[in-house]
Parts: C-alpha cells; sequence; structure tokens
C-alpha cells in the first residue's frame, strides 16, 4: 500500500501559492478540520521560529499525483527527536490526510524518519478522536518505534445547538446571567458594552500591541510571566494575524466601553467554529470578571449567527470555562521511541507522576524538590560548583553565627538629575509590561518586575521608572513610609524620626543599560521627586557593598546611622550606631561602627 504513495521531504516550507491551495483544499475535506492544520498557521510558526524549530514538512501525492497528506515537524538541535512544528503555538496537532490514506501516510513518515536516525518523536495536542491515533500504534509496529500515549488535556466546547433558550428570549441561557448583568452595568456607566471585532491586518495592526501589553500586564498582576514578553511570540502572533486575516479566519475581538478596552480575544472563525485561543482582560477592572463577560458575549453573538456551531474553548482546564462548556474534546501526548529503555522511562514517569498527583502533600513535597534541584543546577551553570557550595555552607553556617549590618542615609540636598536625558514616571501594570519584554532574558529582572507587580496590587509601596526618549526603561525604584518599612536583610521593621520620611529601596539598573550609571541618577530622580511633595528621602544598604555605598553618596545621601545584627542558634539581636556625617566612604562604614 505505501508503494502507491510518493514522499517529498523538505526542510522548510516554501512560500508557494500552488501548495499553499492543495494544503488548504486537503485541510478543508479532513472530518475536523481546524485553523492550526492550514498552510498559513504552518508558515507563521515557520517564520516566528525559523531560528530554534527546524522545519521538516512531510508531503505525500497519490498515482494522480495529488497532495493526499501533510504533516509539518520540527527537529531538535541534535537532529535526533522530532515534534509537532505546531506544538506549542497549536491546540490541536494532526498528520492530515483522509481515512482512506491515514496508515499509508502515517507509516511511510515514520519510515522515512527511522532512515533519518530520528529515535523519538514527541507528538502533542494530538486530538484522541482522530484516525491517527490508531495509524501510529500500527505503523509503529512496523517501522521499529514503541508507541505510548496519555491524555494532554480536555478541551472545553460550547456546542450552540445544545444551548437551553428561556421562553421568550433571544438570547441562550448561560450560566452567572444576574452576575453578568450586573458587571456590565458597572464597566459600562460611561457608554454602553459593547463587541467590536477587527478582522482585516489593517483594523488588526494598530491594536495588536494593545493587546499584547494587556497580556503581559494581566500576567504581571497574578504572578507569573507572559510569553508575550518572547520576541519569537509576538513575532508570530503579528505573522499569523497578517496570514490568517487574508482568507477571513483571524478575529481579534475587544470588549469595550465607548473608546475603552476592557477585555480581549485573539481568536478565529473556521470552518463554523469560534475559538477562545488567547483571552486577557484589564486587571484593574477584575471585580467584574471581564473574561467571564467577554466569553458570555461571545458565545450570544454566535448563537445568532447560523455559519458558528461551536465554540471550542480551547487547551487549559480553568474553571469558567467549564461553566460555560457543554461539550469536550481529548487530546493526547504520544511518544514513540526507539529505545526499550526509553519507552519504560515514559511509562513509569508516567505513572509515578499518576501516583503523586493522588496526594496533594506528596505533590507539593515533590514539586518544590523539583525546584529547589533546579535552582541548584542554575547556581552551578552560572557561578560553578565551588562558589555554589561555598555560598550554600554559608547559608547553613548563617543560621549558628552571622553578622550583617545596613547603613542608612539621608538625602542633603545635593541632587543633580538631567530631565533632557532620562525622565522619572510612576509605574503601573502596563509600564511594568513593556520592562518586561526588555529583559526577558534576564531572569532576575523578570523577578523584580514579578514582585514590583505584586506591591502594585497590595498598595504597599510606590514604583517609578526612569525612561529615556525612546521610551526604553534604564532603571526603577521604589518609594515607601519610612516607620514601619520592613528591612528583609534583617527581619525588622523601622522607625521614623518624623511622619514626613519616606525609604527609598530596590533601586535596580535595567539590563538594556550598557553599565551601572544610572544607578545613583535612578535615585536622585526619586529623591527630587520626594522633595517637590514636601517629603524627606531616606535610603539604606549593606554596609559592606562598596559599589552600593559609593553610589547612594554619589546621589547626595549622606550616612546618618547603622543597624548591626547578629544572629546566634537563630536568635537576633539588633544594635544602632550612629555615625559620623562628614566624609563617610565606601570601606569605611564597619570601622567606624
Amino acid at each position: 500500500m505505501t508503494r502507491t504513495l510518493r514522499l517529498v521531504l523538505l526542510r522548510e516550507i516554501p512560500e508557494d501559492q500552488t501548495l499553499r491551495q492543495q494544503w488548504n483544499a486537503l485541510v478543508a475535506r479532513l472530518d475536523q478540520p481546524q485553523v492550526f492544520y492550514t498552510y498559513e498557521w504552518s508558515l507563521a510558526v515557520q517564520r516566528a521560529y525559523h531560528a530554534t524549530l527546524p522545519t521538516l514538512l512531510f508531503l505525500v501525492y497519490d498515482e494522480s499525483d495529488t497532495l493526499c497528506g501533510v504533516t509539518a515537524l520540527a527537529a531538535d538541535v541534535g537532529g535526533s527527536r522530532v515534534s509537532f512544528l505546531c506544538a506549542t503555538t497549536g491546540d490541536y496537532c494532526d498528520f492530515l490526510s483522509l481515512p482512506e490514506h491515514k496508515p499509508a501516510f502515517v507509516e511511510v513518515v515514520l519510515e522515512e524518519l527511522r532512515k533519518q536516525g530520528i529515535d523519538d518523536l514527541t507528538l502533542t495536542n494530538l486530538p484522541a478522536d482522530s484516525s491517527t491515533v490508531a495509524a501510529l500504534r500500527n505503523a509503529s509496529n512496523q517501522t521499529g518505534y514503541r508507541c505510548f500515549a496519555r491524555t494532554a488535556y480536555i478541551c472545553a466546547q460550547v456546542s450552540l445547538s445544545k444551548l437551553e433558550r428561556r421562553p421568550g428570549e433571544n438570547t441562550p441561557a448561560l450560566p452567572g446571567k444576574k452576575m453578568l448583568r450586573r458587571s456590565l452595568n458597572a464597566m459600562g456607566r460611561e457608554a454602553p458594552v459593547r463587541l467590536d471585532h477587527a478582522r482585516s491586518w489593517e483594523e488588526v495592526g494598530p491594536i495588536l500591541a494593545e493587546f499584547i501589553q494587556a497580556h503581559v500586564a494581566r500576567f504581571l498582576a497574578t504572578g507569573r510571566i507572559s510569553n508575550m514578553v518572547q520576541y519569537e511570540r509576538r513575532q508570530f502572533l503579528e505573522e499569523l494575524a497578517k496570514l490568517l486575516s487574508e482568507p477571513g479566519w483571524l478575529v481579534l475581538t475587544r470588549m469595550m466601553s465607548g473608546e475603552k478596552s476592557l477585555a480581549w480575544n485573539y481568536g478565529f472563525q473556521f470552518d463554523g467554529v469560534w475559538f477562545w485561543y488567547q483571552p486577557t482582560f484589564d486587571s484593574d477592572l477584575e471585580k467584574y470578571s471581564p473574561g467571564f463577560c467577554l466569553l458570555a458575549k461571545l458565545i450570544e453573538e454566535s448563537a445568532d449567527d447560523p455559519a458558528i456551531t461551536t465554540v471550542d474553548l480551547g487547551l487549559g482546564a480553568e474553571e469558567y470555562k467549564e461553566r460555560f462548556a457543554n461539550q469536550t474534546r481529548e487530546t493526547l501526548y504520544v511518544t514513540l521511541r526507539r529505545s526499550v529503555v526509553g519507552h519504560a522511562r515514559e511509562i513509569l514517569r508516567y505513572r509515578t507522576a499518576e501516583i503523586i498527583k493522588s496526594s496533594a502533600w506528596l505533590e507539593q513535597a515533590i514539586r518544590a524538590a523539583v525546584m529547589r534541584m533546579g535552582e541548584l543546577r542554575e547556581d552551578v551553570g552560572q557561578d560553578g560548583l565551588a562558589a555554589t557550595l561555598r555560598r550554600r555552607v554559608k547559608q547553613v553556617a548563617a543560621f549558628f553565627w552571622s553578622k550583617e549590618e545596613i547603613v542608612c542615609f539621608e538625602w542633603v540636598g545635593k541632587i543633580h538629575t538631567d530631565s533632557s536625558v532620562a525622565q522619572l514616571e510612576p509605574l503601573g501594570l502596563n509600564e511594568l509590561a513593556s520592562a518586561a519584554a526588555q529583559v526577558v532574558d534576564d531572569k532576575g529582572s523578570l523577578a523584580y518586575l514579578l514582585r514590583s507587580a505584586s506591591r502594585l496590587r497590595e498598595r504597599s509601596a510606590e514604583g517609578f521608572g526612569l525612561i529615556d526618549a525612546s521610551r526604553s526603561f534604564l532603571g526603577f525604584g521604589w518609594v515607601a513610609a519610612f516607620d514601619g518599612f520592613f528591612v528583609p536583610e534583617l527581619r525588622v521593621k523601622l522607625e521614623a524620626a518624623s511622619a514626613d520620611c519616606v525609604m527609598i529601596f530596590e533601586c535596580m539598573s535595567s539590563v538594556s543599560a550598557s553599565n551601572d550609571k544610572y544607578d545613583p541618577e535612578m535615585i536622585s530622580h526619586i529623591a527630587a521627586r520626594m522633595r517637590d511633595q514636601g517629603k524627606k528621602p531616606w535610603t539604606y544598604g549593606e554596609a559592606y557593598n562598596v559599589a552600593l555605598v559609593q553610589g547612594v553618596q554619589n546621589a547626595g545621601f549622606e550616612a546618618r546611622y547603622s543597624l548591626v545584627c547578629r544572629r546566634i542558634l537563630g536568635r537576633q539581636t539588633i544594635k544602632r550606631n550612629t555615625l559620623r556625617c562628614d566624609h563617610v566612604l565606601p570601606g569605611e562604614v564597619s570601622e567606624r561602627v
């Protein structure tokens, strides 16, 4: 049977109109066509991720030279493992062919992969109801692979034909009707809430950046880093929007009140399905559940469109999706290994994970241990084994005996800032979102931004960013009331001499800056802002951090006193020492205590 098929293997997806038409014509003939299966989707992935996802495109033609099978795979750097090219972007991935060609198509692809020296295949998000599943099991036996499949996701869906409608009402009976009405009224005080759909690139282009920023800001607000901070992900969404808007499959929906955007969904309309792909909302409106409201209005609008049969809510088991769903679709995580040991290890790993998940405390303990091991490997990779061991030993020894000292500095009016070079602006979630895209490859900076987002939500401090003419962040800093300020290094709260004293803390230079020259300027700008508000600026730093002490002094601060913390067997004592104000230099502080 395989002899009747002609296989063509390409190392990239050609930008060819004929192939595009043939590919999409094949997709249209499938039992359950998906926008993720289209030529446009794979091409957008290749354009955005070509540096990290080398393409393996398999095209299979029958005796009449008609395209009857397509699958786009991606190889790893070593070239011995492959996965679906669209695995990290598409909610459904598959071998594309009609059922009558599927067994032969899958077998000829696996045979070619074996000849290419591919030992491992990881196929994620494969629909469990696809004929590919059986074809993979059968073909793996013929080609020397061992197949193992497990559940990946249960995708929630809304079948519009199954929705109930109350007597005398045109809109479907959806959950949370009263809450929805209250929330829409609250968000629509200035103007009625409506849905706005951008479908062409001319409409999508101007608002795509707004959507991306809102998504990154929303993730920061929940203590996470959005994948949209990565340049490749942003490029993918842009390329995808350009490609899918041409045939009319893209729908970037905004829920709006007047000209204000409340929530977004980067989605698609394809073959009767409206896809809930990448939603987000303005975190300032969280109490009104804007995401829930957007989905409810989108389902109501879909129910009135005879061309739409299903709203697919995609991957993820969020609670709000389950409230709307009236059917599901399962996807699988399928591995094919040539090694018996590798196959057995895959099964053992899965069975062990299932056992661990059955116990909440055990799962939590294992996750914590894995996280600590990951941090240890990262430290060893960055600093080396010897330096990491010395630091760990020092941490353990600190329980038995340690001494730490911080110095508190008061501003004395020697402030020199140049507003033509950089300006100080208050930090909000949107500003943190913009900054995250600048420091995406620096884990320390991303951790700083997550802490900053937490402070914004808690309203425990006021943040500022130093921004240059190109709107790039040069530095960040925070201000809080001095009285009661908690010093994490000593685990102690400070007392202020007067109520108008404020503490400037956690001033950080952006990694995009060429050096640390903006540290003193960052502190100076914030001190100037506090002075203009009638406040008395203070800051603090570790006594032995020579660079920090010198930077603080250069910014116009003078040392007033130090706090020395001694710990013996976990017991802590704090001693305050007054310092002379004249000519305090880095390295001299500890000698004067």
